[in-house]
């Protein structure tokens, strides 16, 4: 999308909703923004919710739009507009929102308005149509699809016939409009029959392929954990043994250390009372609290080294015991919970599905009938803007 491509969109937009257009410069674009742009592109959120609370006048918004970065205007406070623009992308998202249906009716150029003819005007419904083919692969399917409500049938290549016609918002002179045979939402039945009758003649080898893919995962999975599950006892036996053999270790060392204790307790009473009695001091009690010296705030005990939890445990934090902590949340997976979890996600990865998404459809009041598909296409529907498969 070049720049003056940019432009004319941007003044396509600015037209649809009627904008006040302040200066019209080939380098540059001033506009003074209507409520509903403002509020779509115009970042201020928590004005329009306190001018709607209080009942406010609305101050509209001005804008300087520039479409060259080195031609940008002087005095005056301009936004370069270029398609990555954070600014351009608001616009593509409001003009998507106000924009996904429309009523349209055709004027037919050089109409002789003194003969006074009135002309009736067919209504057609319009939708533009994805079909995703998904799996672990994906293909897209545009359908342009044209229901006439009048006389009910179905068209393709609706779209590409629609670009060709003089189109305009408001019922033309002369015009009337014919009476709806058929509702919408009737409409919109014989669009999903005729999707389905399209994905009967599509190929289903790609579901069936990945059918196949998807029962290879689920027996690799199946392997897996298979072996996984005749491997644990062994597991746990050798575990046992090392723990056996840890605990007897550990009771020799705990052995060791009373022996070791029990001697120097003896040795020290003796020592302690010759001491005492040459000095003619008695001995004090004393605790951990009094040979530790705590610091007076927490600066100073990081700045000693030491650890933020013990901190907080030293001054009085209270700390949940074990016993209390929910550990549900927390525990580990089971091999079969894991199993399951894997073969969901391979489930929804390979199952082949379909998925239809409307992009924009419209009422269209037309004075031309559509072509035949066939002959559409032959006259040149794939030169148009939007015509034939996406796959």
């Amino acid at each position: 999308m070049q720049q003056e491509q940019v432009r004319q969109f941007v003044e396509r937009y600015l037209a649809s909703f009627s904008a006040h257009i302040i200066e019209s410069h080939p380098d540059y674009l001033t506009v003074k923004l209507p409520v509903e742009v403002d509020k779509d592109i115009g970042n201020r959120p928590f004005y329009w919710s306190w001018v709607e609370k209080m009942n406010l006048a609305y101050q509209p918004l001005v804008l300087t739009f520039a479409f060259h970065p080195d031609r940008m205007p002087e005095g005056l406070r301009a936004e370069y507009l270029h398609l990555g623009a954070a600014r351009m992308q608001q616009i593509f998202a409001s003009a998507k929102k106000h924009g996904r249906f429309v009523c349209m009716y055709e004027q037919k150029a050089g109409f002789p308005k003194a003969a006074r003819q009135s002309t009736p005007l067919t209504p057609w419904l319009g939708l533009n149509l994805k079909v995703s083919l998904l799996c672990d692969k994906r293909r897209d399917i545009l359908l342009y699809l044209g229901i006439n409500l009048h006389n009910p049938r179905v068209v393709h290549d609706f779209t590409s016939f629609l670009y060709r016609l003089p189109l305009t918002p408001t019922i033309p002179d002369y015009y009337y409009t014919l009476d709806r045979r058929i509702s919408v939402a009737e409409a919109c039945q014989m669009a999903e029959q005729e999707v389905a009758d399209v994905l009967g003649k599509e190929d289903q080898t790609w579901a069936v392929e990945a059918r196949s893919r998807l029962q290879e995962e689920l027996a690799i999975l199946e392997a897996y954990y298979d072996e996984l599950a005749r491997r644990e006892p062994e597991a746990a036996d050798e575990g046992e043994t090392e723990a056996e053999e840890v605990s007897d270790a550990r009771s020799g060392e705990r052995r060791m250390a009373a022996l070791a204790e029990q001697e120097s307790s003896e040795c020290e009473p003796s020592m302690a009372t010759d001491l005492t009695a040459a000095d003619g001091v008695l001995p004090t009690p004393s605790s951990a609290s009094d040979r530790v010296e705590q610091p007076q705030s927490f600066g100073e005990y990081r700045a000693s080294g030491g650890r933020i939890l013990d901190f907080l445990r030293a001054n009085g934090i209270y700390e949940t015991p074990k016993e209390e902590i929910n550990q549900k949340e927390w525990r580990k997976s089971t091999p079969d919970e894991e199993r399951q979890r894997r073969m969901d996600e391979l489930t929804w990865q390979y199952e082949p599905r379909i998925e239809v998404q409307l992009i924009n459809g419209g009422l269209f009041y037309l004075a031309s009938s559509p072509p035949a598909a066939s002959a559409l296409t032959a006259k040149g529907a794939s030169k148009s803007p939007v015509s034939g498969r996406i796959m």
